[in-house]
């Protein structure tokens, strides 16, 4: 079947909170995962070899996956990375360009726990772990909520900035929040990125809209039985009825066509 799946993670640690346990991953539940994705046959693509194969340049692979991270956080060069070199799995960083070496302070004022954000260095340092850094904006801005003139600031600048520190082109882009518009959407396509993520769930296929890729959200708290749901059936949220209901639908549909 041609369709693609991106997963998002954010942290690959151990939860310093309750709250922040939802966006972090521990190192061990990623092996896990890892692991079911390459002993059940998924073929893990880059994001440029995935954005070839939507725009119809390369077929696209049964079970494809690409495995993506927002915000930079240190801990994924830490535990994540070695991780994915094991598996010889490409993933995309999303990083914000006005946060290099510093810290999480857009969660930090609603309670979360201070974490490390890479910085230049360490972004080349997960380039050299098989990594392509993507843009997340400058600052983790809500970009549908704030004038146009300074969404497309975030969006350009970012760009610019992480290209100045990388010393190469930054082609893929992630709306911090999932939060877009369509003229937030037309400035992402203006600004030059190749594609960009949201955090809407589903399947990618050929010919979609590259600056509305779909992702699906991998909480620190799925057990692994949710990790194959959302792989499954394309959702953010896996539940023990979701499959009950699916085929009760799918049923439905068959019966009144």
């Amino acid at each position: 079947m041609s369709r693609a799946l991106i997963l998002m993670y954010h942290l690959v640690d151990s939860p310093r909170s309750s709250e922040e346990h939802r966006f972090c991953t521990t190192p061990e539940d990623f092996a896990r995962q890892l692991s079911y994705l390459a002993e059940s046959g998924y073929v893990a693509l880059s994001m440029a070899q995935l954005c070839d194969c939507m725009e119809g340049k390369a077929p696209m692979p049964g079970k494809a996956v690409h495995i993506t991270f927002d915000d930079g956080f240190s801990c994924v060069l830490d535990h994540a990375a070695p991780i994915l070199q094991r598996h010889d799995f490409p993933a995309t960083m999303f990083a914000l360009s006005d946060r290099l070496g510093s810290s999480n302070d857009w969660m930090t004022c609603r309670g979360f726990p201070e974490r490390t954000i890479l910085s230049a260095d360490g972004l080349h340092a997960l380039e050299g772990a098989g990594f392509t850094i993507g843009s997340h904006t400058r600052t983790h801005a809500r970009l549908p909520d704030i004038s146009i003139t300074d969404a497309g600031d975030e969006i350009h600048s970012s760009k610019s900035r992480l290209e100045d520190a990388l010393g190469k082109s930054v082609d893929y882009f992630a709306y911090p929040f999932g939060k877009f518009s369509d003229p937030v959407r037309d400035l992402v396509a203006a600004a030059g990125y190749r594609a960009a993520c949201s955090t809407r769930s589903g399947f990618n296929r050929p010919g979609e809209d590259p600056y509305l890729l779909r992702r699906i959200d991998v909480f620190g708290t799925d057990r692994l039985w949710q990790f194959r749901q959302k792989l499954r059936f394309g959702i953010n949220e896996a539940t023990r009825t979701y499959p009950l209901r699916y085929l009760g639908r799918r049923a439905m549909e068959r019966l009144g066509a």
